[in-house]
């Protein structure tokens, strides 16, 4: 059987300028090609993009990482708990003192937590969030950016925060420093 029979066979009678219209069946191994593509494609939605129960969707995804974080968290917390209980009141003061330094509290709050241009006097008895050593520690882990008071939660640990709070509200509360910046806030007497 020659070409021109072999294709004649399939020709569709559609014919323009001389270019005839063909129906030639695809080689096998593109078939074969084509089906396992589309088999991969299916298997891989399925496994990547979840199906009830098999822990891939976004959801179980994201409450498996909150899990994991809160261990992480919970551990850190327990490591630094007990090495905080190894340093006296003392040692917590003078480590507080230092870290209020080096993390560069005294560019806003002053040299002696007298206050300046951009952060509020921390030696008077009036505070602006809140009286108690735990609104300390939530504001220096937190931030408030709104206020220009950067997030520390990041560059400090929860007892190297935990020490900065203390120190300001056992060292520098009633210090009376010179020139020290107007009260803002609620009185916290």
């Amino acid at each position: 059987m020659s070409e021109e029979q072999k294709y004649k066979e399939d020709d569709h009678d559609h014919s323009f300028d001389g270019i005839k219209e063909l129906d030639n069946k695809a080689p096998l191994w593109i078939v074969i090609l084509f089906i396992v593509t589309i088999g991969f494609a299916m298997l891989y939605v399925v496994h990547y993009f979840g199906y009830p129960g098999n822990g891939k969707d976004q959801k179980s995804e994201y409450d498996s990482s909150v899990v994991q974080a809160n261990r992480e968290r919970a551990v850190k917390l327990k490591q630094s708990s007990s090495k905080q209980s190894t340093l006296s009141i003392a040692q917590q003061m003078v480590k507080g003192s230092t870290l209020f330094n080096e993390k560069g509290c005294i560019a806003c709050h002053g040299m002696n937590g007298e206050g300046n241009n951009i952060g509020p006097n921390l030696t008077d008895n009036t505070w602006l969030h809140g009286c108690s050593q735990d609104d300390v520690v939530k504001i220096i882990t937190e931030g408030n950016p709104s206020k220009g008071m950067t997030s520390f939660k990041s560059s400090m640990s929860a007892d190297e925060i935990t020490m900065v709070a203390s120190f300001i509200r056992g060292k520098l509360v009633g210090s009376k420093p010179a020139n020290a910046k107007a009260a803002q806030g609620v009185d916290c007497k």
